[in-house]
């Protein structure tokens, strides 16, 4: 397969990413890619806990690795993938560019404080990190402050792609709205606006904690080994009859979520309002409910 890639969800991690692949893959029109995290453009591993200063082995695999993750797309559909890690990641933007200069590429922003609480209650469920509270996982690990520089991700991406390229969401809006979201999410791809598809059948991928982490390693393992021998479509199979929800449902459990504290949250707003500002600025938009 020698056919460009249409679009690329670059971020944020922790922002609806997975609730929008869910639906793009539901349109006839569009080939998601399998996984919908492939993590082909960033140079680095996220660099948290047991993964902090590992290199991602991805990016140095051939383009025809890269296709070979949409061998069960249809004639005439778009293709794309979404890997919130790219937004973050400084070779992102030129990798990409390199490869797919007319890319379109989709980026939605949550409440960077409520982000970096999610993300860190993930890494909690995932065993990245230790099980320990927001505050000390804030000393210790730098990856929930950085990760919510929106603005200087994006003026980064601006450095190699036009301002028409890049389709900004706010996750907030997109929750309250989903309808509204989506129909802009098709109209920026150039697809059908108003399928058939019942946005409330998507879970949006709560924080969970993972029983078996042999039983995932085996499962992505497998998916892995079908993706290569260029049998994606089963995998796609598998989950249109319910496999991938019911097997992260067996091996979930839920994560005890603690509660930002008022101090800790008035301290993230002051890291995270100079940003804020700038993106405001960038994107011509209002998000002055982040900074309050």
């Amino acid at each position: 397969m020698t056919k460009d890639i249409d679009f690329i969800g670059i971020g944020a991690p922790r922002s609806g990413t997975s609730w929008i692949a869910n639906v793009l893959r539901a349109h006839p029109q569009i080939c998601l890619s399998e996984p919908k995290e492939v993590r082909y453009f960033n140079r680095d591993e996220i660099q948290v806990g047991r993964l902090k200063g590992l290199a991602n082995p991805n990016f140095d695999q051939n383009l025809s690795w890269y296709m070979r993750r949409f061998s069960h797309a249809k004639d005439g559909q778009l293709l794309g993938e979404i890997s919130p890690v790219y937004l973050s990641d400084k070779k992102a933007p030129s990798a990409i560019k390199e490869h797919y200069p007319n890319v379109k590429l989709i980026v939605c922003l949550r409440n960077p404080v409520d982000r970096a609480f999610s993300l860190y209650n993930l890494h909690r469920g995932n065993s990245l990190i230790e099980n320990i509270s927001f505050d000390q996982a804030l000393e210790e690990e730098s990856v929930y402050a950085d990760t919510g520089m929106y603005a200087e991700f994006l003026e980064r991406y601006l450095r190699y792609f036009n301002r028409e390229q890049i389709l900004l969401l706010i996750f907030e809006e997109f929750i309250h709205d989903p309808a509204s979201g989506f129909c802009r999410i098709f109209k920026f791809l150039g697809v059908d606006p108003s399928p058939n598809i019942d946005f409330s059948n998507f879970d949006k991928n709560k924080s969970a904690r993972r029983r078996f982490g042999k039983l995932h390693k085996f499962a992505f393992r497998f998916s892995q080994w079908l993706i290569n021998a260029r049998l994606s479509i089963v995998l796609g199979a598998l989950r249109a009859a319910g496999a991938h929800n019911l097997f992260r449902s067996i091996n979930a459990a839920s994560v005890d979520n603690n509660k930002i504290s008022a101090a800790t949250r008035n301290s993230l707003i002051e890291i995270f309002r100079e940003d804020i500002d700038k993106l405001e600025v960038m994107f011509d938009i209002d998000v002055r409910r982040w900074k309050c």
